[in-house]
């Protein structure tokens, strides 16, 4: 598994940089963010439908990848009304004209009850994700949402590294979380990815320095707790679905969502903290 985290790691920190530091790259995150999240919406769809609630994941995956799509087009261009807002709150519209049909309309229980739980997984889960997302059309910071993932990512990945090694180190093991949800989560692996988190962060200060140290000391203990947080989150889900991983599309990584876990809460706590920061003019 690690030899296969060192083959795709670099892949995507390529990526990355195609995306944020090519002038081109804008239209590679149009295009490819919306395909990343309908594949996660997908995975999470058959998560959900190994716990026994019903959903349709293709339907799932199109509602929330059509909407990102046409969404990030309006960040893009920045167009407050036009075609693509118009578009988007067509699709809107038409989701909650087919919920509604279905339920006037249709006899069978089970099918309603999957299409209300596929736009209740796509709402859900792709708004969090399009939330992220959105962060990269930031005027104010071009490179806010590269903050952002790297940082939450390095708990994940300090956390992968440290615990692999005190386990093996320790007499008897390191130390677990949460035994009963993940395994392989332990304190040791904790703690060793909040110090990674908090590492990048102070670089991204060093590089930057728009800000004081201690807003970014802050930021990479937060974004460490958040991403924690969304990791959990999938394991408990796998965990009752009794699978490893959400899908093997990334080897050594296993699916999209396992990819996209640590962002869960990372969108709705950044805007949450940025709405309270402006109504207390903080």
């Amino acid at each position: 598994m690690f030899k296969y985290r060192i083959i795709s790691f670099p892949l995507l920190l390529f990526l990355l940089y195609l995306i944020f530091f090519q002038p081109w790259g804008s239209w590679i995150f149009i295009v490819g963010a919306p395909v990343v999240i309908a594949l996660a919406l997908y995975e999470a769809g058959k998560l959900f439908s190994l716990c026994k609630i019903e959903n349709d994941p293709v339907f799932t995956a199109e509602l929330g990848g059509i909407g990102a799509f046409l969404f990030f087009l309006n960040c893009f261009f920045g167009f407050q009304t036009g075609i693509f807002s118009l578009l988007l709150m067509i699709v809107i519209l038409a989701e909650i004209l087919l919920l509604l049909c279905t339920l006037l309309f249709s006899k069978d229980e089970v099918k309603f009850r999957k299409l209300f739980n596929s736009v209740a997984i796509a709402g859900i889960f792709g708004y969090c994700y399009i939330l992220f997302a959105s962060f990269y059309f930031d005027r104010m910071c071009p490179f806010f949402l590269l903050y952002l993932m790297l940082t939450a990512k390095a708990m994940d990945t300090g956390g992968y590294v440290f615990g692999m090694i005190s386990n093996k180190l320790m007499p008897g093991g390191n130390h677990k979380i949460a035994p009963s949800i993940s395994p392989k989560k332990s304190w040791e692996g904790f703690f060793g990815g909040m110090a990674f988190s908090i590492a990048v962060s102070m670089i991204f200060w060093r590089c930057l320095g728009n800000f004081a140290w201690y807003f970014y000391l802050a930021g990479g203990v937060l974004l460490a707790l958040l991403s924690f947080a969304g990791d959990l989150t999938e394991s408990a889900l796998k965990r009752r679905a009794g699978v490893k991983d959400s899908a093997q599309w990334i080897p050594g990584m296993g699916g999209v969502l396992d990819v996209l876990d640590s962002f869960l809460y990372i969108g709705p706590a950044v805007a949450l903290i940025a709405a309270v920061s402006a109504i207390f003019s903080i």
